[in-house]
């Protein structure tokens, strides 16, 4: 009779499982597996029908797990591509919460949940439903302005600008965008909430922008600079250009952090820029 295991998952049939020379068991090495062992477990479970949960926390590293089995229809009916595939589109997409919690997940399965289509798939829905205001009892409290910021802000960078780009396309105006990111900057930058200090040349030439940074920034390992001006780097090139997008007290302690991480010099400039035409238009209405 044949394994459970290969008899679902063509990846395993097409495996030579050779026999330890120290012992008599066999070895089966996975390099990469989307999901680890305790994914490979419940894997194992589904193969020997034994009963299996899916849940927003498992559902990701599952689909991505039959994808690398290759554990498809043609063996079986109701592989666990079909079930996986089904529980993500008919039961996690329609939830804030459920899509949420799956997209956070995605941060641990690298480009298998790219490949796949789950990570976008979670934030066009998320995308849809932030455009949308689409509350429930479940996802918001009524009357809260903007009641998905602190679910968005909690993403890492590269999958927050996803969702921003997503929420963008589907028409959300500027300020919302830009409200969003000034929460994202918060959560994400230390030093954002220090008050700016030194600062002069107060606009009286057009980009004529300079600071000094008198806060003493604490010694923190390259791994976490180098995130930090990621972020910061990241934040500056998707602010909407609608001048009204984000307050001029947050472009400037922005522009501190750039500073500070040694941005691009091409997008302090940009960033500069966007200052110094706020206070030259206050300059103007006065």
């Amino acid at each position: 009779m044949c394994c459970p295991l290969i008899s679902k998952c063509d990846y395993i049939g097409r495996l030579e499982i050779q026999p330890f020379i120290s012992n008599s068991s066999n070895a089966l090495k996975l390099e990469n597996f989307p999901g680890g062992s305790e994914t490979f477990e419940t894997v194992l479970k589904f193969c020997y029908d034994l009963p299996v949960d899916f849940s927003p926390d498992n559902i990701a590293a599952l689909r991505c797990a039959s994808e690398f089995l290759e554990m498809i229809e043609e063996l079986e009916d109701g592989n666990l591509i079909s079930k996986t595939e089904a529980f993500l589109t008919f039961v996690v997409l329609s939830s804030w919460k459920d899509t949420i919690t799956v997209l956070k997940s995605c941060e641990n399965l690298s480009s298998w949940a790219e490949n796949l289509q789950i990570v976008r798939r979670c934030c066009d829905s998320i995308a849809w439903k932030a455009s949308k205001d689409d509350r429930t009892s479940e996802d918001a409290a009524p009357n809260q302005e903007s009641w998905w910021f602190n679910d968005v802000a909690t993403f890492r960078i590269d999958h927050f600008i996803r969702i921003i780009s997503a929420i963008r396309a589907k028409g959300t105006r500027a300020e919302i965008i830009g409200k969003c990111i000034i929460e994202y900057a918060k959560k994400w930058l230390s030093g954002m909430d220090v008050e700016i200090e030194g600062l002069r040349g107060y606009g009286h030439e057009k980009y004529n922008l300079q600071f000094s940074i008198f806060s003493g920034k604490k010694k923190e390992s390259s791994g976490h600079n180098k995130e930090q001006k990621t972020i910061i780097e990241t934040l500056i090139s998707i602010i909407p250009p609608q001048p009204y997008a984000v307050s001029y007290k947050f472009m400037l302690q922005l522009l501190k952090m750039a500073m500070m991480y040694y941005v691009s010099p091409a997008l302090a400039t940009e960033l500069e820029k966007r200052v110094s035409m706020v206070l030259e238009d206050a300059e103007e209405k006065r």
